[in-house]
């Protein structure tokens, strides 16, 4: 293992660990995912039985959601707590790169949230009429994915949140705007103008919405599957990019305006 790839399996253990131990982030990006993620989608069998679209629509759109709230909402409170702390300073003192102290809690979140999404979807293959995707490998992706460029922009939004008791009430309306775009609240979507609608359409959380979709199509080839997917693959790779530029450019690793 290279001295890269050790920095940052160890700023991945160290987050893992901090985060088990905040109850906080356990009931919120935890505890509130596998209950809404399970719920919703539960309710929805109930109340249209013999429909598995419905509970397809609705899984994937709450998914979209959820993973807004537990890692954008997530790393936006972590780094500004941890900045205000002075914790973010001190890890850069230790010799370890900007990327690996990063990269690190980037990791352990796309692996944390991964593992909550495939948590919720079995117990939704079990309580529900949700079918298996005939693509589980797609949907693998769209999760990873998804995780990682949301977790890069929360990254970006850290300077615009002064201090972290105000970061859950800044990153809220992008939880709200995730469920209305990727269908987390029902096909608003619908009901709204249609230009709109396709500005909800350029959100990394419809991306991650679509490439699901096309997971959980009744037909399709890996050929055709990897052509439908390049368009919401395209735009989660702007996103990143997006997200990588402000980083480099604005990041603030203590309180102090840099």
């Amino acid at each position: 293992m290279t001295v890269a790839a050790r920095d940052l399996v160890t700023v991945a253990r160290f987050d893992a660990r901090l985060f088990w131990r905040d109850r906080t982030a356990l009931s919120t990006s935890v505890t509130l995912f596998l209950l809404l993620g399970v719920g919703l989608p539960v309710m929805a069998d109930r109340l249209q039985p013999g429909h598995p679209e419905a509970v397809v629509a609705q899984h994937l759109g709450i998914l979209s959601m959820l993973l807004v709230l537990a890692t954008f909402g997530q790393v936006v409170n972590t780094l500004t707590t941890r900045r205000d702390q002075l914790l973010l300073k001190r890890l850069r003192a230790t010799g370890m790169a900007d990327r690996d102290i990063l990269g690190g809690g980037v990791l352990n979140l796309v692996l944390q949230n991964t593992l909550l999404a495939a948590v919720v979807s079995v117990a939704l293959y079990a309580l529900t009429s949700l079918p298996v995707p005939r693509d589980p490998l797609l949907l693998l992706v769209a999760v990873v994915a998804g995780a990682a460029v949301l977790c890069l922009l929360g990254t970006a939004f850290t300077p615009l949140v002064p201090r972290p008791e105000v970061g859950a009430v800044m990153t809220m309306p992008f939880f709200l705007l995730a469920g209305v775009g990727a269908g987390g609240f029902g096909p608003l979507t619908e009901m709204l103008p249609g230009w709109v609608s396709t500005l909800l359409g350029l959100l990394p959380t419809d991306a991650v919405a679509d490439i699901a979709r096309i997971a959980y199509a009744a037909d399709g080839t890996f050929g055709g599957d990897l052509a439908a997917a390049a368009g919401p693959a395209l735009k989660l790779a702007a996103w990143a990019a997006i997200g990588l530029f402000a980083v480099s450019r604005w990041f603030r690793w203590d309180p102090r305006r840099q």
